[in-house]
């Protein structure tokens, strides 16, 4: 079942039909009619969590935020008092990753928005391309829509995995501002603006989204609101704040919402499907006492999941890494007593990773639409210096697991 799974999808077969195909096909031969009880069954258990209820609020806030341009006031303020570009792009990724949580819109935004710029004044364009990719990446800084879907997948509540990926996001995003910073490169200054102008601008075009995005994961993180409240609570602030800035495209992106909505929940759902069956066919237990077989201590095992994970991260977007493959993970994750939430933040930066990992790396195909003049070659050695850092991050993880855990912790507290 698991083999022919993975042909389908190689193959090019739609994910969500490969696996609700198969997971009936396979149970209806070796349990008979009762395969669709227990698919009924499993599919509203899974339909009946509310945390799902935000994935739509937290995309339609995204695309209200790209559509109305409230990004680009973002990116032509700060420019003014940063003044480093590479750094002002690395501050709009981690708002940007905020709103959306998706790579290609991230990456094609910054890319539209600072190559430009950048090239026009100088700015050495190995390292631009990687600051676009790098920061394009970075989907796990709350509230993005990948942890919204990862936390009912592993059991987790999603506020302790949004107050544990909080810190090690934050983190990845400073370790990119250092090597910014320390990595030499020469520009021409952009023109000064006055400082009354600036302080305008700061006001008008940062402050407000900030605000709104800050009181999204602060009022979830201090127990003032649930995940699906916080999403409607931004949802409905990106509209005040799009109509504010009088460029509010309702319909564009109410379509972009329910078109990215219904991939998600139509592959949670086939994926929930097709769990139920596997399970019930007894395949959790082969996995389990597969990987318990081979002579490796745990931690190492765990290494392996995530360097799997990698690896599955290149040909396949998120989705299906998180809710197919990860919960066939799941039981030997639990059986060897690994802490899931730390497990699920170091998952959500491997993701990461893998799309700056050539030869795929899909951030690279991104930056190349939007600047054909940059050589694709070029855009894998520029990504390669942010690739590491995430994987250097991940073995901090490892050695500083606390990093995941306290804040979650000190917030149950």
């Amino acid at each position: 079942m698991l083999l022919t799974m993975i042909v389908g999808i190689f193959v090019g077969i739609p994910v969500a039909f490969t696996l609700i195909f198969l997971a009936l096909g396979f149970g209806y031969f070796s349990m008979g009619e009762n395969v669709f009880d227990l698919a009924y069954y499993n599919l509203v258990g899974a339909l009946s969590n509310e945390v799902f209820m935000a994935i739509p609020m937290f995309i339609f806030m995204g695309y209200i935020c790209e559509k109305a341009g409230l990004v680009d006031k973002l990116f032509y303020s700060l420019k003014n008092v940063v003044g480093n570009l590479n750094l002002v792009v690395i501050v709009i990724a981690v708002l940007v990753s905020l709103a959306t949580g998706v790579v290609g819109a991230s990456v094609t935004l910054l890319g539209i928005m600072a190559a430009p710029h950048m090239n026009k004044l100088g700015y050495n364009p190995k390292l631009t391309a990687g600051v676009i990719a790098g920061g394009g990446s970075l989907i796990m800084i709350p509230p993005s829509v990948p942890l919204i879907v990862m936390a009912p997948t592993m059991n987790l509540s999603i506020i302790d995995l949004y107050a544990g990926a909080l810190i090690p996001g934050l983190m990845i995003a400073a370790m990119y501002a250092v090597y910014c910073v320390i990595t030499p490169q020469p520009h021409k200054n952009a023109p000064t603006e006055y400082v009354g102008t600036v302080l305008f601008q700061l006001f008008r075009d940062v402050l407000p989204l900030t605000i709104l995005i800050s009181s999204v994961v602060g009022s979830m993180l201090l127990g003032l609101a649930t995940s699906t409240e916080a999403s409607a609570f931004g949802a409905f602030g990106a509209l005040v704040l799009a109509l504010l800035n009088g460029k509010l495209e309702l319909s564009d992106a109410l379509l972009k919402t329910v078109d990215t909505s219904a991939v998600v929940m139509l592959l949670a759902i086939a994926s929930t499907i097709f769990g139920a069956v596997f399970t019930a066919l007894g395949g959790d237990n082969v996995i389990v006492d597969t990987l318990n077989s081979l002579p490796i201590p745990p931690w190492a095992l765990v290494g392996c999941i995530l360097v799997l994970c990698h690896l599955l991260g290149w040909p396949f977007e998120w989705p299906v890494v998180v809710l197919v493959f990860v919960p066939i993970f799941l039981p030997i994750l639990v059986q060897s007593g690994v802490d899931m939430l730390w497990f699920a933040v170091c998952l959500g930066i491997v993701i990461q990773t893998a799309y700056l990992t050539p030869p795929v790396a899909l951030t690279s195909y991104y930056i190349k639409q939007v600047v054909p003049e940059w050589d694709l070659g070029m855009i894998f050695k520029a990504m390669m210096p942010f690739m590491w850092i995430q994987v250097l991050a991940v073995v901090i993880l490892f050695l500083a697991p606390s990093i995941a855990t306290w804040l979650p912790r000190y917030l149950n507290n």
